[in-house]
């Protein structure tokens, strides 16, 4: 099949009666082509079958790729949006005269503040006019606008980015977003009204997870041995697929044609675009375009385990412009990976994985694997080959680039033991992960600004807890110094001016730059799989004591509360502190020699087991509950340990639950109780030592919270 696909001729879509061109003649001209259909774009798209307004134009005919991707589970998703463009499943539809008091009050309002900076106007004029030029957006008059059927105006605004060259030299870049939220307070907007429960999900983090655990699998099973990965990008991504008319018409922007204006703005200078491809800001855009790439993701991690495909007789047309493959010196030290507790084949020596725009290949580089190695340099580009309509170059009724982004692919799609994927850097070598040297620069420095600064408007601090919840996923520790500054965030939100931090959280983001310099320096991937625990706990809480036992260390504790503690604390936070104490004794204890442990703590609460793994508690009103977290935190972090909790039953947490209450035992005769209550053990398998003082003396300080 693959064969048949790859030597099929292709039709090429032909010119439609649409213009595009960034001109008010041509926005004339498209305003009278839809006049003349009564303003309705499902019938002007009709009246051109075959062309570039035709849904599915920039992927293979349906009969090529029905073979190639039937057995798709995300096939009948991927056909309706192929035959009939991409719908948006919306919960209720805004009634006309609503729709039209919108529509009026939309081009009143204009466009963000973010794109109408007189320095950055130019850049939106620019991407704009690039959207024209490419197919992706019919100008046409305001007054069009006014009557196109279910037209709907959102306001355009401009991020600043970064992206790299063809060096691999980062530059910044701009990117316009069409913000389909305005109006999110009545709830009106287009993506408030869609039903996101009926769309697949999209989520970030399990595609950088699921690659992480895939080269963590290799290098366990084949200690020693070379890893090499490389990284697509898909060239214009979200606007290779259409939407259908009834959506593109909800999707219009307004800009203008000179955007060396003086003063106000007048209509007779301005354009409205009709975007017909998949909108960045829309909510629906990254699970939607996900079922494409997904299924392209897919093929390529079927090419790659396909002996049958030899590249060099059936090669990817990038197969030329690919780089060479890139291998470390041989005097830098391979990365150990502990057991992990997933597992994949024993098989398995390669894979690909990805993400919205973003393919990355992973595949073991030995003699015996060369020529899955050769497969695993072309297999994304060749999806990509398989599954969208070739670049006819010349022949193109309109401008079009090539599906696979050629700059970056100069830069990253070479096999190399170092990949950045997803924003992260994975060296395979060492086995980490790093927060690139470009972003660590700039995140830091917004951190020591915001560190200076007596207040901060929204969306600064809406920009830093984005940033450093990202930093959060290969830290999860630091997960627990957040909660400062979301309150920040959220007291910003509720009146949308600026906000001034607290001491506290101004000290937190003094630790965030501590932190930053871990993630830039490379964290352990064997702290971000889901690992074999290498230590068991146990703790307990009463109201009168704590205590805790390991059965790896064989080390119990007890401590007995003062009378004002015992009031202090209410027995959840007691809890809290017992597996926390526990989690520092057993630390001390622990015999495995493994570089990065790996905590497993039990506990009969279940409010402690979840608090363990994420806290977000109001630092003023929780502020025990918040120093416990943090302090857990900070002692997981300094032994490069990762923890995971689990709850069990009381009844069965037996020894640390007699440790939280028998204090009119002594230790001795608590130890012969329960080594006669369980035959299983002995009095030499239970060690009971005392508490350390520095541990005393903070339970001590977190009474006077």
């Amino acid at each position: 099949t693959v064969q048949q696909v790859y030597h099929a001729s292709v039709p090429i879509p032909t010119a439609s009666t649409v213009k595009f061109e960034y001109t008010a003649e041509a926005a004339s001209h498209n305003s009278a082509l839809l006049e003349s259909v009564d303003f309705d774009l499902a019938k002007l798209i009709e009246s051109n079958p075959g062309t570039t307004i035709s849904y599915g134009s920039e992927l293979r005919p349906w009969d090529q790729l029905f073979p190639l991707l039937r057995h798709h589970d995300d096939w009948n998703s991927f056909e309706e949006d192929l035959m009939n463009g991409i719908d948006y499943p919306f919960k209720e539809e805004v009634d006309e005269a609503e729709r039209k008091r919108m529509l009026e009050a939309n081009i009143a309002r204009g466009n963000h503040k973010s794109a109408l900076n007189p320095e950055d106007r130019h850049h939106v004029t620019k991407l704009m006019r690039s959207d024209v030029d490419l197919g992706y957006a019919i100008p046409v008059t305001i007054d069009c606008v006014r009557n196109l059927k279910e037209a709907e105006v959102y306001p355009i605004g401009l991020q600043s980015q970064l992206t790299i060259d063809a060096e691999g030299n980062v530059i910044p870049k701009k990117r316009a977003t069409h913000d389909l939220s305005h109006n999110r307070t009545t709830g009106e907007s287009v993506n408030q009204r869609v039903d996101m429960s009926e769309m697949p999900p999209a989520k970030y983090g399990h595609a950088l997870s699921r690659f992480i655990h895939l080269i963590h699998h290799i290098r366990r099973r084949h200690p020693g041995k070379r890893i090499l990965c490389n990284k697509f990008d898909i060239e214009k991504a979200y606007r290779r697929l259409h939407t259908r008319a009834r959506i593109a018409a909800k999707c219009v922007a307004i800009w203008f044609f000179d955007d060396m204006w003086k003063g106000t703005a007048e209509e007779s200078n301005q354009v409205g675009l009709i975007l017909t491809r998949l909108p960045f800001g829309a909510a629906p855009a990254p699970p939607k375009f996900c079922t494409t790439s997904e299924i392209v993701f897919d093929l390529a991690n079927d090419l790659l385990e396909c002996d049958q495909w030899e590249p060099d007789k059936l090669p990817s047309p990038h197969a030329a412009l690919l780089p060479p493959i890139e291998r470390l010196a041989e005097d830098i030290p391979f990365g150990i990976a502990e057991e992990a507790d997933v597992g994949l084949p024993d098989q398995c020596m390669g894979g690909v994985d990805g993400y919205i725009d973003d393919g990355a290949c992973a595949v073991l580089d030995t003699d015996e694997t060369k020529s899955m190695v050769a497969r695993a340099a072309q297999a994304v580009v060749m999806a990509l080959f398989l599954v969208f309509r070739p670049l006819a170059k010349g022949l193109e009724a309109i401008q079009r680039p090539d599906i696979a982004s050629i700059r970056k692919m100069h830069a990253e799609g070479g096999l190399a033991e170092i990949v950045i994927f997803l924003g992260w850097l994975i060296d395979t070598r060492r086995l980490l992960i790093a927060l690139p040297k470009d972003k660590w620069k700039v995140w830091s420095e917004q951190i020591k600004q915001c560190i200076a600064s007596d207040s901060l408007p929204c969306k600064t601090i809406q920009t830093l807890v984005g940033r450093l919840n990202h930093v959060c996923y290969i830290i999860p520790d630091a997960r627990h110094f957040m909660n400062e500054l979301r309150a920040a965030e959220k007291a910003a939100q509720a009146s949308d001016k600026f906000v001034s931090l607290t001491g506290r959280a101004k000290d937190d983001l003094r630790l965030w730059l501590d932190f930053l310099h871990s993630a830039t320096e490379g964290i352990s991937l064997n702290r971000i799989v889901f690992r074999k625990p290498t230590l068991h706990s146990y703790s307990d809480a009463s109201e009168w004591g704590i205590g805790g036992f390991s059965p790896h260390t064989g080390v119990g504790w007890r401590y007995e509360f003062t009378e004002s503690q015992h009031k202090t604390f209410t027995l959840n936070c007691k809890e809290f502190i017992a597996v926390v104490v526990d989690s520092t004794i057993q630390a001390k204890f622990d015999t495995s020699g493994c570089p990065y442990p790996c905590h497993l703590h039990w506990s009969d609460s279940s409010c402690t087991v979840g608090w363990l793994r994420k806290s977000n508690f109001e630092p003023n009103e929780q502020p025990v509950h918040d120093e416990v977290a943090r302090f857990h935190a900070r002692q997981m972090m300094e032994i490069n340990a990762c923890n995971y909790s689990q709850h069990l039953p009381g009844r069965e947490n037996v020894i640390t639950d007699c440790f939280s209450r028998d204090f009119h035992l002594s230790d001795d005769q608590l130890v012969t109780m329960l080594t006669s209550l369980d035959s299983s053990l002995c009095p030499s398998m239970i060690k009971i030592v005392p508490v350390p003082d520095e541990i005393i003396c903070w339970i001590s300080k977190l009474e006077q919270l």
